[in-house]
């Protein structure tokens, strides 16, 4: 029977592997068909307190350059129903890990300074289109809680530099950011090492020193569901909400509720 169940497993995976990926198929092809067949005028403007439903989608590659250092990249496009704008994103990063932590040193934990540039370009139909660059440096701190849980907080600051054709444009904004973000590891269980899902779970502050003219956030609440092929390769989606204030010429907030897919691939 043991030898039976040892031949049965490589099938068991692989069936799996495809099992996800259909899932993941009809989850972005429900979305795409939503999108398309809204009865929402396109040209619709958004009023204060409305609700939005927003799409993300993310490639996330990452280089592990050795001695615990990583450069890290992003390319990104997301786009609100009804259309109003569409957000194209690049963003690099380099991070290291502190071979010697400057916190919390009777602790089991890891400490990592990042700082890196994104490049932000909106195109919208219900006002002026724009270019951010945004320079970013963060600090975290990673808690091994037990085996299957990180405990993981985020601190970092922004500084934002909108160009817009409108009058009132404020170009230069700064922000900081606090995440909580608790992941819940299932890799192992049913399935071989390496490989399985995972349950991230996060909770973001957003706090204006000075207010740009655009996506001034306030707070996200991130639930989501990732699947491990291997320690190199995830795919993860999460259903989000997003309170946001969107103008600082007058008080526009919205409320969004954010679908992403993340792509994630490390080379070494």
């Amino acid at each position: 029977m043991i030898h039976k169940l040892q031949h049965a497993t490589p099938c068991f995976h692989s069936e799996l592997k495809s099992y996800v990926l259909q899932v993941l198929c009809v989850i972005c092809f429900f979305f795409f068909n939503n999108k398309i067949h809204a009865q929402v005028d396109d040209e619709s403007v958004i009023s204060d307190n409305d609700f939005t439903s927003q799409l993300w989608f993310d490639l996330n590659p990452s280089w592990d350059v050795g001695s615990g250092q990583k450069i890290n990249g992003e390319f990104g496009y997301r786009t609100i129903w009804p259309k109003s704008w569409q957000r194209f994103i690049v963003r690099g990063s380099f991070q290291s890990v502190l071979e010697n932590p400057l916190l919390f040193k009777n602790t089991k934990h890891t400490e990592t300074v990042v700082f890196g540039t994104g490049l932000f370009l909106l195109t919208s139909k219900t006002s002026h289109n724009s270019f951010e660059v945004r320079p970013f440096q963060g600090y975290k701190f990673a808690f091994n809680i037990s085996p299957r849980f990180v405990l993981q907080q985020y601190f970092r600051a922004e500084q934002r530099f909108v160009f817009s054709g409108a009058e009132d444009n404020q170009i230069v904004g700064l922000r900081m950011r606090y995440q909580v973000k608790g992941i819940i590891n299932l890799e192992g269980v049913f399935f071989e090492d390496d490989m399985g899902f995972y349950l991230p779970v996060s909770i973001e502050g957003f706090f204006n020193l000075i207010q740009a003219s655009q996506f001034n956030d306030v707070i996200r609440v991130t639930p989501g569901l990732g699947y491990q092929f291997n320690s190199d390769f995830k795919l993860e989606g999460s259903l989000a909400y997003h309170y946001t204030r969107q103008d600082s010429e007058k008080l526009v907030r919205t409320n969004d509720i954010v679908f992403r897919f993340r792509i994630i691939k490390t080379f070494r």
